[in-house]
């Protein structure tokens, strides 16, 4: 590199760099201190200006100069532009991410840590351990210690991506493309596959770094005088088992996706062998992994019945194909009715939140044709087996997760989960996809024109994945913000309330809530208010009820569900009705007493 390049790449790594820590720094010092309906518009704008900074100013480093020491720092500057857009929940200083099942893991998680509940109580308990050893740790709240937890398993999903790609590229190109591909965050897709406490995505962002460790043992050196048993039994491999254990507690249903993974995996090495494949004599056998990873996996679902229940569920649906008993599709004809209801087009929504997806499925589809018809010979015999790994596993696990459409389970979002994982074997694929697409754009006569729009190219496709990072009113849905202030009216209204008067809430009850607050006492729960009911409520009520009204219904119904199912109208009649009072009112939840 020339003395005057090398001057501008530094110049940029330390405009990036400073651009960031003040934006992250402006972020920190503007905490939330009510429910923020959509967290892109409520962070200052100083932090995205920072950001956008930074990462443009990584790409033309990395891009313009990619094997040079500055495309590490660029690497850097990148990473910590876009973690900290995933940090921002912790940066902005809020109370709790994550509105519905994560409130039940909140309630869960203080119990544990309050020696109440036994955690082999919960099905996938390592979550909640791992926030309670951070929380004891570092003195944190449960909460917050939460929050640390998906942080820190993103950050083992960014850091294993690329590690598993240069175990199939040795090439610093293609690592450097994985990184950005991580970077995306592809499966987050705010339906099934969330960046906040839900057990499924950070089941499968901690099955990264076994998924490694498999690879790592299946192809690291053998002797031949080795005995057979240190064959099976390295570091390696004990690490392994270890990590099984903790994916298996982690959350099942991901973990069954690894394991089919695993199993793929054994296949094609017992196959490479009987044929004689070149480099196959070299790897360790990989069966005992894929044992180790059934057994613990078939001992876990034998002890809750949560898991026969959802596998007699997928059964039924399957069944019921063939005989015609099958709705299909629940889920999604529920979120696209939904919408198009409040004015959204599907074509819209399918651009914001899956068009970057999409290519990485059809670059990964690519690949995988190209592997049937003998392509990517430049590839050691250990790219080729671990590629042949990850796309015949999506061979197999694809019409598997389509299956979830079919039948009862067509109303969860499991389709979705699944989706998300998809596309963490679609990253690793995809990467090596776009790596010998991109060496072919930069040896042909268009590599001018390559490098000077592939900057803002990878800026706009992480604008697009950024910008779906977190739910928000850009795609017709409410932030899962909740707010200190929130909690305390439950909990100060669950405290001071008749025990005899149920509660009611707006679309949902705050049966979640009372769950959340363990050490609170459980009240009675009623069932959700309609929107007509709203303008009358005495009228509507044989008896007396307890309506809580916060500033996070009104914001998710009117801002960003546009008054699909309450009206701003009949959210507001609440409060100037005769026999009707209310009773408490902290500034961001109003708790109204209906006379009945």
């Amino acid at each position: 590199m020339k003395q005057r390049d090398s001057r501008v790449t530094r110049t940029l790594l330390i405009v990036g760099f400073l651009a960031v820590a003040v934006g992250i720094l402006v972020a920190h010092a503007s905490p939330a201190h009510r429910y923020e309906v959509s967290l892109y518009q409520s962070t200052p704008i100083i932090f995205w200006a920072g950001v956008g900074l930074a990462v443009l100013a990584s790409l033309v480093v990395v891009v313009f100069a990619p094997n040079s020491r500055a495309a590490i720092g660029g690497l850097a500057l990148a990473g910590l532009g876009i973690t900290s857009v995933s940090a921002l929940p912790l940066v902005r200083q809020y109370y709790f991410y994550g509105f519905n099942d994560s409130l039940t893991h909140l309630g869960w998680t203080k119990s544990i840590a309050a020696e109440t509940i036994s955690p082999f109580e919960i099905v996938y308990p390592s979550g909640h351990i791992s926030a309670g050893m951070f929380s004891s740790t570092l003195g944190l709240d449960i909460a917050t210690s939460m929050m640390l937890v998906v942080f820190f398993l993103s950050l083992v999903y960014l850091v294993f991506v690329p590690l598993i790609v240069s175990m199939i590229v040795p090439d610093r190109k293609a690592v450097l493309i994985a990184v950005f591909s991580g970077l995306l965050f592809l499966p987050v897709n705010l339906n099934g596959f969330k960046l906040m406490f839900f057990p499924y995505s950070l089941a499968s962002f901690l099955g990264v770094v076994l998924l490694y460790l498999f690879f790592k043992h299946q192809f690291s050196v053998t002797d031949e005088m080795e005995s057979r048993w240190r064959r099976h039994v390295t570091p390696v491999s004990i690490l392994f088992t270890v990590g099984t254990i903790a994916v298996v507690a982690y959350h099942l249903q991901a973990a069954l996706n690894f394991l089919v993974l695993f199993v793929v995996a054994a296949v094609i090495q017992f196959v490479q062998r009987q044929r004689k494949a070149p480099g196959v004599s070299n790897q360790r056998p990989v069966y005992g992994l894929t044992f180790v990873f059934a057994v613990v996996s078939v001992y876990w679902f034998t002890q809750y019945s949560v898991g026969a229940s959802t596998s007699g569920l997928f059964i039924d649906g399957v069944l019921g194909l063939f005989s015609g008993d099958s709705a299909a599709g629940t889920a999604i004809a529920q979120r696209t009715g939904s919408v198009s209801a409040v004015g959204g087009g599907i074509l819209d929504v399918f651009v914001k939140l899956f068009l970057v997806n999409a290519v990485y499925a059809l670059v990964t589809f690519a690949v995988f044709v190209g592997l049937l018809f003998g392509r990517f010979d430049d590839l050691l015999p250990r790219g080729r087996s671990i590629l042949l790994t990850l796309t015949f596993s999506l061979v197999v696990l694809v019409p598997y997760f389509f299956a979830h459409l079919l039948g009862d389970l067509s109303g969860t979002n499991f389709f979705f989960r699944h989706v998300g994982f998809s596309m963490i074997l679609a990253t690793i694929v995809g990467s090596v996809g776009l790596y010998y697409a991109f060496e072919r754009l930069a040896a042909s006569r268009f590599s001018t024109a390559f490098k000077t729009g592939a900057p803002i190219a990878a800026a706009l496709v992480i604008g697009l994945s950024l910008m779906v990072m977190f739910p928000s009113p850009y795609i017709y849905l409410p932030s899962n913000h909740v707010p200190a202030q929130q909690m305390q009216a439950y909990d100060t209204a669950f405290e001071m309330s008749d025990e005899d008067v149920r509660f009611v809430g707006i679309r949902g009850n705050p049966d979640r809530f009372a769950e959340a607050l363990p050490n609170s006492p459980t009240p009675e729960l009623g069932f959700t208010t309609p929107d007509e009911a709203l303008s009358d409520l005495p009228r509507y009520y044989d008896g007396p009820r307890y309506l809580m009204v916060s500033k996070t219904d009104y914001d998710r119904e009117v801002t960003a569900y546009r008054e699909l199912r309450y009206s701003d109208q009949n959210l507001t009649a609440v409060r100037n009705q005769p026999n009707v009072n209310r009773v408490m009112s902290n500034g961001a939840s109003d708790l109204y007493y209906v006379a009945g």
